[in-house]
């Protein structure tokens, strides 16, 4: 009886119970999930986002930001003179920009140069900055070295600059209503 052999166990037919108790418990976890992000989404959409003007913090005026952004100018030492042209340049555009309403930033020399002449302000102080402007672009584009200790110059000539053009621009708002930007009626 050594020729006979044991039966083999029955073949599994159909869906094991085991791998469809696991399909069943991710799937349940893939739509937990799917149903948090949803609710968590909708939460952050219906926070209010703060817009209260006491929490809000006021931006900085032209003149101050400029100010701020010489000061800091200033302080930091000029290792390199076509970066810092870049950013005396910048500072004078953008307070030009934002007081006048231009996108000074934006434009190349020439086209700031033709911005500032249709402004209204200072002619002395037109021909002043495109002076500097045309005086500034071998600086920062031919890459050409400046005269030692200009810089420090050039960093006072704009922060004059920009202190006239606030000056005039505050003129006729401290004007009474019966007085003429030329004098008294």
């Amino acid at each position: 009886m050594e020729d006979i052999h044991g039966i083999r166990p029955p073949v599994q037919f159909g869906l094991d119970p085991l791998l469809f108790k696991i399909i069943l418990i991710a799937t349940g976890v893939i739509i937990l999930f799917v149903l948090l992000f949803f609710l968590i989404k909708k939460y952050l959409k219906k926070r209010k986002p703060v817009t209260d003007p006491q929490h809000l913090s006021k931006p900085m005026a032209p003149y101050e930001a400029a100010l701020k952004e010489l000061d800091l100018l200033f302080q930091r030492q000029m290792v390199d003179p076509e970066l810092f042209y870049f950013d005396l340049t910048a500072v004078l555009r953008k307070y030009i920009g934002s007081s006048f309403g231009i996108n000074a930033i934006e434009m190349t020399s020439q086209e700031f140069i033709k911005g500032i002449n249709s402004l209204d302000f200072d002619r002395v102080q037109k021909k002043e900055i495109t002076g500097f402007q045309k005086y500034c672009d071998p600086f920062k584009y031919a890459g050409i070295a400046p005269p030692r200790d200009r810089a420090r110059q050039d960093l006072s000539f704009i922060k004059k600059i920009i202190g006239q053009i606030e000056k005039d621009l505050k003129k006729p708002d401290e004007l009474k209503p019966g007085e003429l930007k030329e004098g008294k009626k």
